[in-house]
């Protein structure tokens, strides 16, 4: 959800040049089911303008009716909304919703720890119970520093609710044709944080693909390892095999989470039988993240339809994963963050 709090702060920012109120709206606790989960988060501006959303259309409109109380008092307030009995969804959430308005000290933390990929958390205190109270509010942790929003209350007897906003999600695209494009807009449409590279010949710049973070063109052999961490996913689409060779060999050891092969199944052989050929150090789960052909199984033609089923195997597998590491975490009796 990294980027859709990232939506957030930009439209805080553009509001707030304008001396225009916020309030922003959290999940902070479901009962039974529920579109959205816990941590979900919506920005209203004091004319009804909203960024990001908490369900799948339907409580928006109370949210905003409940915000208005809130501007009005300046007084953070929990509400229940009950699915149970208007949408059938068989949950009820509990908003917490306070008015917006970070220093720019806190802005600065936030971009910078976006920039430079590392984590924070975000703490909602509050109490499931409809009221208004001000010791309600959200605090931001850093690595070095927290920050308290509102007028959070540490030590208080509310509730607490936290989540960790990790960096973004990266997909790195090694291939500068027609059907890169397509996989680089698809996965910037779902939030994914995009970097093209093309060999040290190409010619290729960042007006060829406008949903790129960044474009760069270099020998394989001198990209940045930093580039390649375990929030990355790389797909090798070049369409030339020794080209394809070289970047494997770069990359085959990194921390990235997911490699994705363009072709059939025999021009994946012949890559990984390449590599095993040169007596490299290479661990067996290493293979276990390489997918060949790359994408889900769902009869794609079309370079759009490619894109989507390549996008649709990695989220699988970023889910899956995730899910693995919370079962490990509690077989272990730790937290995510001792991974």
């Amino acid at each position: 959800m990294t980027h859709e709090f990232l939506k957030i702060i930009a439209s805080y920012k553009r509001a707030s040049k304008k001396n225009v109120r916020t309030v922003l709206a959290t999940i902070v606790h479901v009962e039974g089911s529920s579109y959205r989960k816990e941590g979900t988060q919506m920005l209203i501006d004091e004319y009804g303008n909203i960024t990001g959303a908490l369900s799948g259309g339907c409580v928006e409109q109370e949210v905003i009716r409940q915000s208005s109380s809130v501007f009005s008092s300046n007084c953070p307030k929990v509400f229940k909304y009950d699915g149970r009995f208007r949408l059938g969804c068989e949950g009820s959430i509990y908003i917490l919703i306070e008015l917006f308005h970070p220093d720019t000290e806190l802005i600065d933390l936030i971009e910078n720890a976006i920039q430079q990929r590392q984590p924070f958390s975000l703490s909602c205190s509050f109490l499931t119970d409809e009221i208004s109270k001000p010791n309600f509010g959200t605090s931001f942790e850093f690595k070095d520093i927290t920050i308290y929003h509102s007028n959070y209350e540490k030590g208080s007897n509310n509730l607490v609710f936290t989540q960790k906003i990790e960096p973004l999600n990266r997909l790195c695209i090694f291939g500068i044709e027609h059907d890169a494009e397509k996989l680089s807009q698809m996965a910037s449409f779902l939030g994914w944080e995009v970097i093209v590279i093309g060999s040290e010949y190409s010619a290729v710049n960042s007006t060829d693909f406008p949903f790129a973070k960044s474009v760069v063109t270099l020998k394989p052999e001198d990209l940045d390892p930093n580039l390649f961490c375990k929030n990355t996913a790389v797909v090798v689409m070049s369409h030339n095999y020794s080209k394809d060779l070289r970047f494997l060999l770069t990359i085959i050891t990194s921390k990235v989470r997911y490699i994705g092969l363009l072709g059939p199944v025999h021009r994946r052989e012949k890559l990984l039988n390449a590599i095993l050929d040169m007596d490299l150090l290479i661990d067996d789960e290493v293979f276990d993240k390489i997918h060949g052909p790359a994408g889900l199984a769902i009869g794609s033609k079309t370079p759009e339809e490619i894109a989507l089923s390549i996008m649709a195997e990695i989220t699988s597998t970023w889910h899956t994963n995730q899910k693995q590491a919370e079962y490990a975490c509690f077989l272990n009796g730790k937290g995510l963050e001792d991974l």
